[in-house]
């Protein structure tokens, strides 16, 4: 007769639970931001890997960042729990058709891809994953920002959790509808570039004032966060958030009567509004080629 199984404390801890192995595709800015956030956030680099599209990058990453880094998204992406997807929208179709073949059984697919939705995520081959969509910016995940995150229908609960927990080594994960994605995209994401460049003008006109450029980059930086401040406490009176630091007949209202004239929000609805009619045109596999114009 065998010897019964040794008992097992009544309180005794699980084993560890092994960390998922997370493939980033395209380590770009936004994609090295994900690596340095889950590797600061103690996540072992023997379970990350990373590509880049040239053997230069490659080597520049590994000399950077402690993980495995390659240019074949195949072999990267070999066995991962969770691929995170990082890349320019026109690189997406070749970086998932290489990809998604080797996954783990049930992984996640975390995309970052502006215009991607979550149905053109998995083809055929690849139905036994599981899609997620993610708005943000390389500059929100390095500061801890916010993550807006969107699951497909019937994601299982543990797999749910698991890029869950992934992203919250980044920042804060806020749950939206998958029809909010562009929106998000377009404000969370792009919404940083569109008010640094309108603070670029605060800095120039400083610099141009005779303020040392640092001096005019710190001024206008400080303005920035200033003005998150007062919209995260403003409340929900309607009244704007920039009207209690304007005095009447102050400094503040003279330069706000020149923004007001201008039309500067009302320009930025328009900014947002492109954004998103471009990520429907992504969304529709169109790939536009751009150009900003030079800054007047």
């Amino acid at each position: 007769m065998s010897a019964p199984p040794p008992a097992v404390p009544p309180h005794a801890a699980p084993p560890p639970a092994v960390p998922p192995l997370v493939t980033v595709a395209g380590a770009g800015h936004l994609g090295r931001s994900v690596l340095a956030g889950l590797l600061a956030a103690g996540h072992p680099a023997h379970r990350l890997r990373a590509t880049t599209r040239t053997a230069e990058q490659a080597e520049r990453l590994a000399r950077s960042h402690p993980v495995g880094v390659s240019t074949d998204n195949g072999r990267a992406a070999r066995d991962a729990d969770v691929l995170v997807v990082t890349v320019r929208p026109a690189q997406a179709d070749e970086v998932l058709a290489l990809a998604l073949p080797g996954l783990a059984p049930g992984a996640a697919v975390v995309s970052f891809v502006a215009g991607r939705p979550l149905d053109r995520l998995l083809p055929g081959p690849a139905r036994s994953a599981h899609a997620f969509r993610v708005a943000s910016n390389a500059a929100s995940v390095e500061r801890g920002g916010l993550l807006a995150l969107s699951s497909a229908r019937g994601t299982p609960g543990h797999v749910h959790a698991r890029v869950t927990a992934l992203l919250e080594h980044l920042g804060t994960v806020v749950e939206i509808p998958e029809d909010q994605q562009d929106l998000a995209a377009s404000t969370l994401g792009s919404g940083a570039a569109f008010l640094a460049l309108a603070a670029s003008g605060i800095g120039s006109a400083a610099t141009r004032a005779g303020a040392e450029y640092t001096h005019a980059r710190a001024f206008a930086a400080d303005a920035l966060e200033s003005a998150a401040a007062l919209l995260r406490r403003a409340d929900a009176s309607g009244a704007a958030a920039w009207e209690s630091l304007a005095t009447a007949g102050g400094i503040t209202e003279a330069g706000l009567s020149v923004l007001l004239a201008a039309r500067t929000a009302p320009a930025m609805a328009d900014a947002v509004h492109a954004a998103v009619a471009r990520a429907g045109e992504l969304a529709a596999g169109e790939v536009v080629a751009g150009e900003l114009p030079a800054p007047t």
